[in-house]
């Protein structure tokens, strides 16, 4: 099978997951716990177990697919689950927001966004393996793309839920690494290199949402502004791993930083 044939597969896989979750009904597991002195309800619901599930599948299939590539041998195959990122979180967010859809109409219309969005991202993946192939610019560009829409998603889910700072950072910081791995793994450096700057820009991001743990803003607002620190982080991180971090690079980002916060705070939604 040709690799667009297994996105295609795989794709269908996780829409049908998504479709059998609908037509279920699991119940849910509740645990009480206590975490630094502090009581913690732990609840693991049907959308959970269906959510790890297609995760699951998602990562799975990807690495097939990108490990099926002819220079896979040249690179660090170990590596490919960097991969996964993007595929999984659209299946998690597929598995959280369309049990929600207001009518059957748009949740069928979420399924065929879904299956098509996969298919594309995967196959984005698989042309990113090789930086000679002539699709490799614009696969990489819209995956840089779609991760910035899909940490958005995420910061504003995360951040509309107010849970404790312990959940809300730990998540947001695990995300950001993830995708942050994701954007720079372009740069061409070693893993261990890229690795330890992702899990900065990580940290980071998951810093700055402890700290808006404790202001009065909307989930909107929130999660951009926890997407404008992932983005500065990036791309400092990104302009270092290339060699050409310098002052005037670092005013840039201090001015788009500061700028894109007034502005948010000001008429942030």
């Amino acid at each position: 099978m040709l690799y667009h044939d297994r996105a295609s597969v795989l794709a269908t896989l996780v829409v049908l997951g998504l479709i059998l979750a609908t037509l279920l009904a699991f119940p849910a597991w509740t645990r009480d716990l206590t975490v630094l002195g502090s009581p913690l309800t732990i609840n693991i619901s049907q959308t959970a177990l269906i959510a790890a599930l297609l995760v699951g599948i998602t990562c799975s299939g990807t690495d097939t697919i990108v490990r099926s590539h002819p220079v896979i041998r040249r690179i660090q195959a170990r590596y490919t689950f960097v991969t996964w990122s993007l595929p999984a979180l659209t299946a998690l967010l597929a598995a959280v927001l369309l049990p929600q859809a207001r009518s059957d109409l748009y949740r069928a219309a979420g399924f065929v966004i879904t299956g098509l969005v996969l298919i594309l991202v995967i196959s984005a993946e698989y042309y990113t393996v090789d930086p000679t192939d002539r699709r490799y610019l614009a696969a990489r560009l819209s995956l840089n793309a779609w991760a910035y829409l899909l940490a958005l998603a995420v910061f504003v889910l995360i951040y509309s839920a107010k849970a404790r700072s312990l959940l809300s950072a730990t998540g947001v910081t695990i995300i950001s690494t993830l995708l942050a791995l994701e954007l720079l793994r372009s740069a061409g450096r070693s893993f261990s290199r890229t690795a330890l700057y992702a899990a900065i820009a990580g940290l980071i991001t998951g810093e700055i949402i402890w700290a808006m743990n404790y202001w009065r803003i909307g989930g909107m607002t929130g999660g951009l502004i926890l997407l404008l620190g992932f983005y500065v982080a990036t791309g400092l991180a990104n302009q270092q791993l290339q060699g050409r971090l310098n002052r005037r690079v670092v005013v840039e980002y201090a001015i788009v930083a500061l700028v894109g916060l007034v502005v948010l705070l000001r008429f942030g939604p």
